[in-house]
């Protein structure tokens, strides 16, 4: 996984929640986003925000899973013709060797 970022701030929203970084993603289906999200997880401060922008319509519901799964906050999310654009503030990443469930495995039924 990846080393633990240096502490920025809290996970509560505030007056510094201004982009430190853009990843840009095109029209790239959601697997390539994934991997890019989580690089730069790992590389930036913790509560961070990131903006995501993606071509890829089928995108949206896979942010909004990412986001629950992670732990992550959705601020913002903007569609401008064909673009969308997302606001996600980081949590800390998880420790490294912490198991992450697949997004191709079903969750176990109760």
């Amino acid at each position: 996984m990846c080393a633990a970022p240096p502490d920025a701030s809290s996970d509560a929203p505030g007056p510094n929640d201004s982009v430190l970084t853009v990843v840009d993603a095109g029209g790239e289906p959601w697997a390539r986003i994934l991997g890019l999200l989580e690089r730069r997880w790992c590389e930036l401060p913790v509560g961070s925000v990131l903006e995501l922008h993606s071509a890829n319509p089928q995108v949206r519901s896979s942010v909004r899973g990412w986001c629950r799964l992670t732990g992550s906050t959705l601020l913002t999310e903007e569609e401008t013709g064909d673009l969308s654009a997302y606001r996600i503030k980081l949590p800390p990443p998880p420790a490294p060797g912490t198991p992450t469930p697949s997004t191709l495995q079903k969750p176990e039924s109760p």
